[in-house]
């Protein structure tokens, strides 16, 4: 009868087993002595298996409300027990790994259900592949959804690998707040199905709400769809606030969902609210319920509660994922979700966690690690739960926060929590002994707490840390999300190119800021960034050219490294502008290295260095090939210098100096006349003095 109902009690024992021997045999390798290790873990030895319990039931908890929120489509109820292994799986098998490898003491994975609306989305992807065949549906979820693990845990393990996590401070923080803001809007949208089977971000596209189950005419739902200004989406949005069933199933889940936030943020934060309202909302539900006379059956087919679902062995897991009923496929069609849930658990999840764990948590209390050493370590423990066909179980700082608060300190606590975990993924089917009895309004205000974390960090936060560009960019992100009906990939594209293009735009204002413009005896001088693109360009040049009138304007190249051919055509464009406006000589100083071709090719400077006025420019063209430019042969300013390229160790204006020592006065091309300017002493006259030499001292 045991073996029926629960399953072979050998396979517990030989976990438990495992599970001491391991401890045992970590424990050694982290300390020599053993029993030093034992004597400091076992000081409280209750309140370290407490916080263990405490780990477990937070995990199931959450794990049963993912389970059903995966199997709310019609006929896949009775697979809820293998999805919730599947997640249990995954969980288990990380957290063993983690605690393997990981040097900090008490590093808590918990199941990802920020990817869980990824996964759901690839579920009904694959439901319209393989129509009303619910086990090749199931089977091939937990394939992609392995897939997802496996590809997130080899991101992991080469970015710690490589030591690329220094990058990450390159992903603009909009788009983490944008990303918390649309899995929030999904997640809402999965509490709300998983309370009243409602998807609300689908109305009017797959029929969301079932004219059976509603206790509105269908008249009055006719009457909207066809009215002038009616659609399917608001017929169904009605349905879902006028009739009573469907309002009270989710509207339960709402109240209980703002209430447990409000007490959490405004009375007390404890680690205990969860699991206290739980049994609470339990002990209620089930008072009222006797009292008022329902049966249990009643309740289930008014669908306040579960209907009851068959037992699944573990081993049914891997059996199910040997079959041919497999759509392989679906890995190829769910690609891009499955590359996205990979992003979503290794850049937003798990590196932004441990990028902030030796602030949060002090190497004194949590143990001495790296960020790219623990990056390999989530990565070898989401490949293993993959390759058990697990759900990702990702490290999160916030629950080992409240880990440590219930009062686990040491690695007793963890393998508590694992030998916990492992008696109820063996022995108890959790879905046949207890979801039909627990309602379906606590499963999905577990669900809404989450996406009210989410939102309020996506929304309400963002909006008073970021910029309204970012802001801007967050609503932006979430609306393409809303209107692709919750289509996560397609709001992070628009939320990745919004916030890289503010961000260049705020990197190229920055580096428009040239210094201000010296002035030497009448000539401005500019001091050039070290790298001009195509974005700063035209800023560049265009404050250039608003000195260029009538006057010498002294370009020092001098820390300049490079620039692209864009920026080269800018600087050409100065030579070539059609302008009315009177003009003055342009100077090019310092300039070395890589720069000098390019402005040559882009016909910005001449080839040899010297001077040159409008008839020897129109000259120099003229002789190339040929042939004529495709813009103006005029120069677009009076005069055009070039120092020579080759310096001393020394700066040019001392260059300029130590050329002209004799000269006091320099005369400046002009388009009719000389332009005499006097720059005794100074870095311009000096410079000016050498563009006028230029001709017999051979520059």
């Amino acid at each position: 009868m045991v073996a029926e109902n629960f399953g072979s009690p050998w396979p517990v024992v030989g976990v438990i087993g495992l599970c001491l021997l391991g401890y045992i045999l970590l424990e050694r390798r982290r300390s020599p002595w053993i029993a030093d290790n034992l004597d400091r873990s076992t000081r409280n030895v209750s309140t370290e298996v407490m916080a263990g319990c405490m780990d477990t039931v937070t995990v199931i908890m959450r794990a049963v409300g993912m389970a059903v929120v995966l199997c709310t489509e019609e006929g896949l109820h009775d697979y809820t027990g293998l999805a919730l292994k599947h997640i249990l799986v995954g969980h288990l098998v990380g957290q063993v790994a983690t605690l393997a490898f990981s040097n900090y003491e008490t590093p808590l994975c918990t199941p990802s259900i920020e990817v869980l609306p990824l996964i759901k989305a690839m579920q009904e992807q694959i439901s319209l592949m393989a129509p009303e065949q619910n086990e090749s549906v199931l089977a091939s979820t937990i394939l992609c959804s392995s897939c997802a693990t496996l590809a997130s845990g080899l991101a992991l393990y080469l970015l710690g690998l490589s030591g690329m996590g220094s990058a990450l401070r390159f992903v603009p923080f909009s788009v983490e707040v944008s990303v918390q803001a649309m899995l929030g809007l999904v997640l809402f949208g999965l509490g709300i199905e998983a309370s009243c089977e409602v998807d609300i971000l689908r109305l009017g596209h797959s029929g969301a709400i079932s004219r059976g189950m509603g206790n509105v005419p269908d008249a009055f739902v006719d009457k909207i769809r066809n009215s002038a200004f009616g659609h399917a989406w608001q017929a169904e949005l009605f349905t879902l606030f006028l009739d009573f069933n469907i309002f009270s199933l989710w509207a339960a889940s709402f109240l209980c969902a703002a209430a447990i936030y409000f007490f959490t943020k405004y009375v007390k934060d404890s680690p205990f609210t969860i699991a206290a309202f739980t049994f609470l909302a339990l002990g209620i539900f089930h008072g009222i319920r006797v009292a008022s006379g329902i049966s249990i059956q009643a309740a289930q087919q008014s669908k306040w509660l579960y209907p009851e679902t068959e037992y699944f062995p573990l081993w049914k897991l891997y059996e199910l994922e040997t079959t041919k009923d497999i759509i392989w496929s679906a890995v190829f069609f769910n690609m891009d979700k499955i590359l996205l849930s990979a992003f979503i658990i290794s850049v937003v999840n798990i590196a932004c966690q441990l990028a902030v764990t030796s602030t949060l948590l002090p190497p004194k209390v949590m143990g001495t690690s790296t960020f790219d050493y623990e990056m390999i370590v989530q990565g070898r423990s989401h490949i293993l739960a993959s390759l058990f066909f697990g759900f990702s179980a990702d490290y999160g700082n916030d629950d080992t926060l409240v880990h440590r608060m219930v009062g686990g300190r040491f690695r007793l606590s963890m393998w508590a929590h694992v030998l916990t975990m492992a008696l109820c993924v063996f022995f108890v089917d959790i879905p046949k002994n207890s979801l039909p009895y627990v309602p379906r309004f606590i499963n999905g205000c577990i669900v809404l707490l989450a996406s009210a974390e989410l939102l309020v960090a996506g929304f309400v936060q963002g909006y008073s840390l970021l910029t309204r560009n970012e802001f801007i960019v967050v609503c932006m992100a979430a609306a393409a999300t809303l209107l692709c009906g919750g289509q996560v990939q397609a709001g992070l594209l628009v939320g990745i190119f919004l916030a890289f293009a503010d961000t260049i735009r705020n990197f190229t204002l920055a580096l428009e800021q040239l210094p201000p413009a010296r002035d030497e005896g009448g000539a401005k001088v500019f001091e050039l960034p070290s790298y001009i693109f195509f974005a700063t360009a035209p800023g560049i040049t265009a404050a250039i050219r608003e000195e260029l009138q009538s006057r010498v304007v002294i370009l020092d190249w001098e820390k300049v490294r490079g620039l692209d051919t864009k920026a080269a055509m800018e600087f050409a464009q100065l030579l070539d502008k059609e302008d009315t406006r009177p003009r003055g000589a342009l100077v090019y100083c310092g300039l070395k290295g890589p720069c000098r071709p390019l402005l040559v090719k882009a016909e910005a400077l001449p080839e040899e260095a010297g001077s040159m006025s409008n008839a020897s420019y129109e000259t120099a063209r003229g002789g190339q090939r040929g042939s004529r430019s495709r813009r103006s042969t005029r120069l677009g300013v009076r005069s055009m210098h070039l120092l020579a390229e080759e310096a001393p160790s020394i700066s040019w204006p001392l260059e300029v100096q130590g050329m002209l020592q004799a000269k006091d006065l320099a005369r400046l091309l002009c388009e009719e006349q000389e332009l005499k300017l006097m720059g005794r002493g100074n870095c311009a006259g000096q410079a000016a003095s050498g563009f006028s030499a230029g001709d017999s001292a051979g520059t």
